[in-house]
């Protein structure tokens, strides 16, 4: 990892983009260029993913007329949980296409949850997948960024 790089950790709640930075003299002339510290330039909050299903509908069944015994329909079965889950991947890979665009890095080190990784890896805009140096399937967002190079070196 070198000056400028960005490194970007994250899950289905929240996302952390740092950027790397000389840690001294030496790596601001050059001399060093992988003696860096990660200091954050944004965060995002996913509140959708915190959510519970019972916060967004109402308990009550709809107003539609049931059967006979004129008990009330729920109506039609939605996949209300899936489809805020997939609003929360995109929001995800956008806001990851808008920064590495407006940063231009010369790297980018990507750690993302597991169970998410591939769903939003998959959404990146070919130019920003071209960036990525290296990869983790790691949810490291709540990693001290003191110890997030540590998580990329040691992966090879």
């Amino acid at each position: 990892m070198k000056v400028n790089d960005l490194v970007i950790t994250a899950s289905l709640g929240e996302m952390k983009i740092y950027k790397a930075n000389p840690r001294d003299l030496e790596a601001e002339a050059g001399l060093k260029p992988q003696n860096v510290k990660l200091d954050v330039i944004n965060a995002f909050d996913y509140v959708e993913a915190h959510m519970r299903l019972q916060d967004i509908t109402t308990d009550e069944p709809g107003q539609f007329k049931g059967d006979a015994n004129s008990m009330r329909s729920h109506g039609e079965p939605h996949n209300l949980e899936a489809k805020l889950e997939e609003d929360v991947i995109r929001a995800i890979a956008d806001d990851i296409n808008k920064v590495v665009k407006e940063t231009n890095p010369p790297k980018v080190f990507l750690a993302i949850a597991e169970p998410i990784f591939d769903r939003v890896y998959s959404k990146l805009d070919k130019d920003v997948q071209n960036k990525i140096f290296r990869s983790l399937k790691k949810d490291l967002t709540k990693k001290d960024r003191n110890e997030l190079i540590e998580e990329f070196k040691n992966k090879f």
